[in-house]
């Protein structure tokens, strides 16, 4: 019989077998077989070689609840969703829900590494779980069939690149047409003009001005970097102390969670001026005192303290709050990563950004549960 008729018969007859196991059945290795070429990953691949991988695969059954894989742990198998539901997070937040006949954990078959998500059963799901060996020894027998895995997996992660590069330029055209609207904040510095520095309503208006130049340098500096168009990194010698007290005067002053809690600040001995971008800090310094103010709650104390060590200065916010889990913490700094459903995730990952990426620095955490948290930021002098 030629291959073509031969392959064709195969198929039909996987067809006919595997279209037999209804939902809570165990499978046979045969309906396996078929279940693997209704998958796109494999749809290339010979009947004889599925029903090998079939044959060494492994059923995996879930508790409603219970974790597949953590984020950061290693890969090595790829999971097909044969019954259930499988939910894919980064710490609290939900990114997918894979059901049956879909997958996850695909690229563990081509480039083993740390899992980038956690994954856990929605409901009481079984699984087929094709690990990394079998793959090895089974899957690459097949050089073109393998070319196609490999095509597939190109095609999502275009179809991928392709969907952020649109949200990227949706969100270019936002900063553009946001920068047009806070023009109409310049009226709040005329306003400002023709009132008395006594006047209560002065101040706020002030704070309103201030802010809205720091907003336009910010969306400035975003739409030259879409543009692709160089520039450096201003630094100006700082006062690390008036920085932090006019960035809770101003850009924090009216912040609902810090308004809950008291903020006390530390002068610990002399401190040099610090070499450092203002308004990039003013970002760090707010995003690390609004998270301790929403970990504290009401009536909670966050301490800023401001120090020097050998080369560098130090700026370190600590909470009576319950501090991290340890399980969380390798996660803490990662974009998107949130304890809270409604967070972005993105305050501590612009922290570390502008310490470590643009100033050189280092941003930490120290702490225990029940015994609050502390972030340090230390800034090269030099």
């Amino acid at each position: 019989m030629p291959a073509a008729r031969m392959w064709e018969y195969e198929m039909r007859r996987m067809k006919v077998s595997g279209e037999r196991c209804g939902a809570g059945e165990h499978p046979s290795v045969e309906q396996l077989a078929y279940l693997l070429s209704r998958i796109d990953l494999f749809e290339t691949f010979t009947p004889f070689t599925l029903r090998l991988v079939a044959r060494d695969c492994e059923i995996v059954e879930l508790a409603p609840g219970e974790v597949l894989f953590e984020y950061g742990s290693p890969g090595g198998s790829l999971y097909i969703v044969l019954d259930g539901q499988l939910e894919v997070a980064r710490g609290e937040r939900a990114i997918a829900v894979v059901g049956r006949n879909e997958y996850v954990g695909e690229l563990a078959l081509i480039d083993p590494g740390v899992r980038s998500a956690s994954v856990r059963a929605v409901s009481s799901t079984r699984l087929l779980e094709v690990p990394e060996q079998v793959f090895d020894q089974y899957l690459r027998r097949e050089p073109e069939s393998l070319a196609a895995m490999m095509r597939t997996v190109t095609r999502r992660l275009r179809t991928m690149l392709d969907d952020m590069q649109r949200a990227y330029e949706q969100l270019h055209m936002q900063v553009h047409d946001m920068l047009n609207l806070l023009n109409v904040l310049n009226g709040a510095s005329l306003v400002a003009e023709a009132l008395p520095e006594t006047d209560p309503h002065h101040r706020y208006l002030e704070m309103i001005s201030q802010t809205r130049d720091r907003l336009e340098q910010m969306m400035r500096s975003v739409l030259r970097r879409v543009r692709g168009q160089p520039a450096g990194y201003p630094r100006e010698p700082t006062d690390l102390v008036e920085l932090v007290r006019d960035t809770l005067r101003t850009d924090l002053a009216l912040h609902p969670d810090v308004r809950r809690v008291q903020v006390v600040v530390h002068r610990r001995g002399a401190l040099e001026p610090c070499p450092c971008n203002p308004s990039d800090l003013r970002r760090v310094i707010g995003n690390l005192v609004i998270n301790a103010a929403q970990a504290v709650g009401d009536d909670g104390l966050v301490e800023i303290e401001l120090s020097q060590a050998p080369g560098k200065a130090v700026i370190e916010v600590k909470d009576n709050g319950p501090g991290v889990p340890a399980a969380l913490l390798p996660m803490i700094f990662e974009p998107r990563f949130s304890t809270k459903p409604e967070g972005t995730g993105l305050g501590l990952s612009s922290a570390r950004l502008i310490v470590e990426g643009l100033h050189g620095g280092t941003l930490s955490y120290r702490g225990q549960v029940g015994r609050g948290a502390t972030f340090r930021v230390e800034l090269p002098l030099n």
